[in-house]
């Protein structure tokens, strides 16, 4: 990095690769949320038009006017939700294609962009709330579908909501020259749980199957492929993490964290890749974009941290 004239930070102009890599990866998440927010506009204009044939996915223990209320708030809850994320998804992008200007990192404009994205994506996951509520109180699903579903939009919420508003607000105030490492601690925890997250919600639908099935049904074929899928790959995603966040607190150990976070990266990627050629091949392709395939890009990422693995580096 350098200073530029006004004691702005800069990131160097040859960290094109970078640059877009990360690109990349904002421009998917952008079109994955999107892709919601579409699909669920359609959902929310027949359900809004024609409520009469209106039946939430998990259906309603007693169909009467409280549940359907209820079944209701779930829907636009979830709906206001996606669009927040593509607010906050458009504040991403816009911040991105900032960058490929040359602009300074800390930069008032930047900064309340990146913080936007980041608010915004965390108040996302509030709006989970009223599904844990529908689940718990009004879903015909077995009450073991129902603790372990509504398990694991608890654990997005806690992991990553608070984090998120927190590294939002932290960045809105930052001061250059102050707290940098700070921070960069916040950030790096923040994306350890967010990963966290991401690798509790299979853990918990593995848990809800097995619950269902029998432990016996994760290792028959071609189940078990996708168990493994999760249990070794997405599971060494959140150790390399893990490893990752712990180096990153001593100084003269940066360089190697970030080849930890490469390679975190690296099999997050790995892991919806596999999901994604798991479910085409065994005929349930319409499953695939239920993934998070928003973070398959991040195998560019991963990979330019492995090899290139950029200094920074300060300078008068």
């Amino acid at each position: 990095m350098t200073w530029n004239a006004a004691g702005a930070t800069k990131m160097p102009a040859n960290h094109f690769a970078l640059k877009t890599s990360v690109l990349v990866a904002v421009s998917s998440y952008f079109a994955y949320s999107l892709y919601w927010l579409t699909k669920s506009f359609q959902w929310m204009l027949e359900i809004s038009l024609r409520p009469e044939n209106y039946s939430p996915s998990a259906g309603l223990r007693f169909v009467d006017s409280y549940s359907l209320s209820g079944a209701y708030v779930m829907e636009f809850s979830g709906f206001l939700g996606l669009v927040l994320r593509v607010i906050g998804a458009s504040y991403a992008l816009i911040a991105t294609v900032m960058l490929f200007k040359d602009r300074p990192l800390f930069s008032s404009s930047l900064k309340n962009k990146i913080s936007n994205a980041l608010f915004l994506e965390a108040l996302y996951f509030f709006s989970f709330v009223p599904a844990i509520y529908y689940l718990l109180d009004l879903s015909v699903l077995p009450s073991t579908s129902r603790l372990f579903l509504s398990a694991g939009f608890s654990a997005q919420i806690v992991l990553i909501s608070p984090l998120l508003i927190f590294l939002s607000l932290k960045l809105k105030k930052h001061v250059l020259g102050m707290g940098e490492a700070s921070l960069s601690r916040l950030a790096v925890l923040s994306c350890l749980s967010y990963i966290i997250a991401l690798w509790l919600i299979y853990i918990f639908k593995w848990a809800e199957m097995s619950a269902l099935e029998g432990l016996n049904w994760l290792l028959t074929p071609p189940v078990v492929i996708a168990f493994l899928n999760t249990g070794v790959t997405l599971s060494l995603s959140v150790i390399f993490a893990v490893i990752g966040t712990l180096l990153s607190r001593g100084k003269n150990r940066r360089e190697k964290a970030m080849k930890w976070w490469g390679l975190s990266a690296v099999f997050l990627s790995m892991h919806l890749i596999i999901y994604v050629l798991y479910c085409v091949n065994y005929g349930v392709a319409w499953m695939a974009q239920y993934g998070e395939l928003w973070v398959i890009p991040f195998l560019g990422l991963g990979i330019y941290l492995l090899l290139k693995n950029p200094k920074i580096k300060s300078v008068q």
